[in-house]
Parts: C-alpha cells; sequence; structure tokens
C-alpha cells in the first residue's frame, strides 16, 4: 500500500508541476507579447503630443478577457478626462475620448472663436497621415452646443473609412475611428 500511496502522490505532484508550467509559460507568452505601461504611456504621450510632465495617469488597466487584449488608460490634463483604449500587442489606438470642461469651465478658458471648416479636415488629415488628394471627403459637420463646438470629420479611402471628432476650440481629437470600407 505505501507504494501505491507513493505512486498516486508522485501522479499528483507530476500534475501539479504541470499545471504550474503552464500558468507560468502563458504568463511568460504574455510578457513577452505585451506592450508595457510605459510604452502604452509613450504612445498616449505621441498621440496627444502633451508634455508627460503635465499628465496625471489615474488608471492604466489590462484587460485580457476580450478577444483582442487592451489597456485602457484614463489620465488628466488641464482638467479634462481623457480615456483611451490600446491593444496590448501592436500598440495600436482603438479608441480615444475626453470629457470637455463644464459651461462655466468653458466660459473661463476657452477662446469664443473655434477652428474653421478646413482646419478639423487638416488636423484629421495629418494624425491619419494622409493628404487631401488620397482621400474623398464624405461628410464635415459643426455642432455647436452647450458651449462646445465640435466637427464631426468623415473621410475615406479605396480601402478605409474614417471618422474623427475634433474639438473646435482646442483642436485636439475627441475621438477617431478607421475600419475598412465595405
Amino acid at each position: 500500500m505505501n507504494k501505491k500511496k507513493r505512486n498516486i502522490a508522485i501522479i499528483i505532484l507530476s500534475f501539479l508541476a504541470f499545471i504550474a508550467l503552464l500558468i507560468g509559460g502563458y504568463f511568460l507568452y504574455l510578457k513577452r507579447t505585451i506592450i508595457s505601461k510605459e510604452e502604452v504611456k509613450d504612445i498616449i504621450i505621441k498621440d496627444t503630443k502633451l508634455n508627460p510632465d503635465d499628465i496625471s495617469f489615474k488608471e492604466i488597466e489590462l484587460d485580457l478577457e476580450k478577444e483582442t487584449k487592451t489597456y485602457e488608460v484614463e489620465f488628466y490634463y488641464n482638467r479634462l478626462e481623457y480615456k483611451y483604449e490600446i491593444d496590448a500587442k501592436t500598440g495600436k489606438i482603438i479608441y480615444s475620448n475626453y470629457n470637455l470642461p463644464s459651461k462655466e469651465e468653458n466660459k473661463t478658458s476657452v477662446s469664443t472663436s473655434y477652428i474653421t471648416e478646413e482646419e478639423a479636415k487638416n488636423i484629421a488629415l495629418e494624425d491619419a497621415g494622409l493628404s487631401s488628394n488620397e482621400v474623398s471627403f464624405v461628410d464635415v459637420d459643426l455642432d455647436l452646443e452647450n458651449n462646445q463646438a465640435i466637427y464631426e470629420v468623415n473621410f475615406e479611402t479605396t480601402t478605409l473609412e474614417y471618422d474623427y471628432k475634433i474639438d473646435g476650440y482646442s483642436k485636439n481629437i475627441i475621438t477617431k475611428n478607421t475600419e475598412p470600407r465595405d
């Protein structure tokens, strides 16, 4: 019986060691295939063109539960709350947005004149790395509401559709989305 108990114990320990190796291997795989939090910060700083010393990062969370592993990031700059979702493998920005100041803050901190439609187009094109002769503009709308001026700029290339929302006062990109054309 002692020999039988010993064999069972060896089998159980071998199984547990195998499980531990699988788990360790998975985390090693993730570490090698997922960008770091510092790389995420660098991507955001490059995208926003903000001074890194002025940014207060609230949260940088790795979400492993979705099919596409992402970092969900929240940070503050100049009393605005920014939200980003970044592909954890490629570093591609999936989503970006920020909350505009309240009416009272707008009255004191934002100019009453907003950018032109042409400037909004150029901001979107520059961000997309394209020139006006490479795209067809589908729509450019200005929404003036609650002391906010927001341009919706939509354009396409032969293969992709681009949708931008741009703050008409600060010239910051509020959201952007790129997807294949149907």
